[in-house]
């Protein structure tokens, strides 16, 4: 999904008139930013469906750049009922490793990545993070989004096997690299399936 060029490269000023409106689209613009992703924004049904649903230009997906976070492991610390099971956020883990996109985006869209990411209801929180570019081996500053510390589950739970389908799709779909797929892969398989009848 990468572009050629400088990285990360410039946006384009129409990504500055993003339509704001609704819950969470007052928060002040600052200056632009690389987002990473590595949750279900991967993946581009999903996230087209959510922009659609709340009034979002959907960024341009061309620009982001497959990476890796270092010193990180995905922590299925938080229930969503909306996936039904928990979904994921970072725990910090010496050795390992959590890959994704780093996208570039104009200031005008932190409300955006903010209400997507659920900062605005305080179930994440945004922390500065270094990542390294899949292909060329280049550094970056982003912005990653965990659970915040007082909205964790006391233990991890089983992940939603529904999120970890659109992990996986949205893994391949970024160009994420076969090792990363797989893990998420032996994942899916080692999660228990649903109860009959549980919510």
């Amino acid at each position: 999904m990468r572009v050629a060029g400088a990285w990360p490269p410039v946006i384009p000023q129409g990504m500055n008139s993003l339509p704001l409106f609704g819950k969470a689209h007052e928060a002040q613009a600052g200056g632009d930013f690389v987002w990473f992703v590595y949750g279900s924004s991967l993946e581009r049904g999903a996230f087209s469906a959510w922009a659609d649903q709340h009034g979002y230009q959907l960024p341009d997906l061309r620009q982001a750049a497959p990476c890796r976070l270092e010193g990180y492991r995905l922590a299925f610390d938080v229930v969503s009922r909306s996936w039904g099971g928990a979904v994921a956020s970072l725990a910090e883990s010496p050795g390992d490793f959590v890959e994704g996109l780093a996208m570039p985006m104009p200031g005008s869209a932190h409300g955006l990545v903010d209400h997507k990411e659920g900062a605005v209801s305080g179930l994440y929180e945004p922390f500065e993070v270094e990542v390294t570019l899949l292909a060329g081996g280049g550094r970056s500053r982003a912005i990653a989004y965990r659970a915040a510390a007082g909205r964790r589950l006391a233990a991890e739970a089983a992940p939603s096997l529904t999120y970890l389908g659109v992990l996986i799709q949205g893994a391949r779909q970024s160009g994420l690299s076969p090792t990363w797929v797989e893990r998420l892969a032996r994942l899916a398989e080692s999660s228990p399936a649903p109860a009959p009848g549980a919510p």
